[in-house]
């Protein structure tokens, strides 16, 4: 079979692109024919390359037609839909916080699929798609690639978190104090503290206890590591035999963070330390969630999306042009804003046009770090001047004494 990936961005490693590289590999290696779509190209594209997977940066360039497109991210999707518009294209959505992750609605979409329970009552109730054509595959992990490390140690000595928004400066702080107090050490690994590893299998193998959330807690419990679900957002459970499924039904993501991260509340997941319920757990995580059997899932879905899309009628001209002129006109203003941004930026830096995908998706993450940048800068003025404005105010106050001058027989 013919598979064509899309994805917002094959550039550095994070969990939907890691998704595709798993995915894509493993597929090919089956016997199918993988190529994978996206105009921001880098690290991830040239691994998937490496592994004989065509990487295109439009639909237009791919060596075939697919007979199934495998869609991430409504833009990129909804373009592979318009370029072939008579292929089955399924619509996945793996989050609900990205804007990137809106479903696409192209005539040409069989079905949809949820990465857990969150994402399909994200895609029936924000979206009203019906729930019979919502599927559900969860995440898998290669077990080749993450073997189990060596038996924990009763006593917990080494913490990692391992997160790209850990910084020294939010939650990341919280952990490391509690380490401190309990004795244990602590690393982090993650873009925000600019230790970024490609390969977390020697981090991993060298660590009892995992901070983490999404694909890399999922990764974490199967190399048997014990695991707290954690991120910025807040701090999860202890993931123990008794509430793995639950946790992996949740992506080990926010729904499942229901505490916040204070030093307190940190001790108590380190105290709860117990190596026997978290190598129960790795022994549960690696029955249930290889990454074998999700692909297995994926097709036995793309066998079934072509044989309907085979035996179906097509949408006719009609019903595809008046989807597309809904799909750009929806796009006009977030279009118009950043190309906009994108004149503005060549313009005070008199730079050149880019000439390739990789040269444009530097670029955008130029762009978006310098807007990120200004808005910092904005909200540090705005405190500033709010602080200085109560200032004013309190020596108003002290001056009139709320309006009423005060006599020396008064006091």
């Amino acid at each position: 079979m013919r598979i064509l990936f899309t994805n917002n961005t094959l550039d550095k490693p994070a969990g939907t692109e890691l998704s595709v590289f798993d995915y894509a590999r493993l597929l090919k290696e089956r016997g199918h024919e993988v190529a994978a779509y996206s105009r921001q190209q880098g690290e991830v594209a040239e691994r998937l390359a490496e592994e004989g997977v065509n990487v295109i940066e439009s639909p237009e360039d791919s060596p075939w037609k697919p007979d199934v497109i495998h869609g991430h991210h409504e833009w990129e999707t909804s373009l592979a839909a318009l370029a072939f518009p008579d292929v089955p294209v399924i619509s996945f959505c793996r989050g609900t916080a990205p804007w990137q992750e809106v479903p696409c609605r192209a005539p040409n979409v069989k079905c949809w699929v949820a990465v857990d329970e969150v994402c399909r009552k994200f895609l029936t109730e924000e979206y009203d798609i019906p729930l019979d054509q919502v599927e559900v595959i969860l995440n898998g992990v290669d077990l080749e690639r993450f073997p189990q490390r060596a038996t924990l140690p009763d006593k917990l000595t080494k913490v990692l978190v391992f997160s790209n928004y850990a910084k020294e400066d939010n939650f990341l702080a919280q952990i490391r104090e509690a380490c401190e107090l309990e004795g244990v050490e602590c690393r982090a690994v993650g873009s925000g503290v600019g230790d970024v590893v490609s390969d977390p299998t020697e981090v991993l193998a060298e660590s009892d206890l995992v901070f983490a959330k999404g694909k890399a807690a999922l990764e974490a419990v199967v190399s048997r590591c014990g695991l707290v679900v954690c991120d910025a957002e807040g701090l999860g459970p202890l993931v123990t035999k008794e509430n793995f499924e639950q946790m992996r039904n949740l992506s080990f993501a926010y729904d499942a963070m229901t505490d916040g991260i204070t030093v307190e509340n940190v001790r108590e997941r380190l105290q709860s330390w117990d190596s026997g319920l978290c190598t129960e757990a790795s022994e549960l995580a690696r029955d249930l969630a290889s990454l074998e059997g999700a692909v297995d899932q994926l097709e036995y879905l793309y066998e079934s999306v072509k044989e309907e899309c085979q035996e179906s009628p097509q949408p006719d001209q009609s019903e595809r042009l008046a989807w597309a002129v809904k799909f750009f006109g929806d796009q006009t203003t977030p279009y118009k804003l950043g190309r906009e941004m994108q004149e503005m930026w060549r313009t005070f830096r008199d730079t050149e046009v880019p000439g390739d995908s990789k040269a444009d998706t530097v670029e955008m993450h130029r762009i978006m770090c310098a807007c990120r940048e200004h808005e910092k800068q904005v909200a540090k003025l705005e405190e500033k001047v709010g602080d200085r404005d109560e200032k004013i105010e309190g020596l108003k106050n002290k001056l009139d004494n709320g309006g009423k001058k005060k006599t020396w027989w008064g006091r």
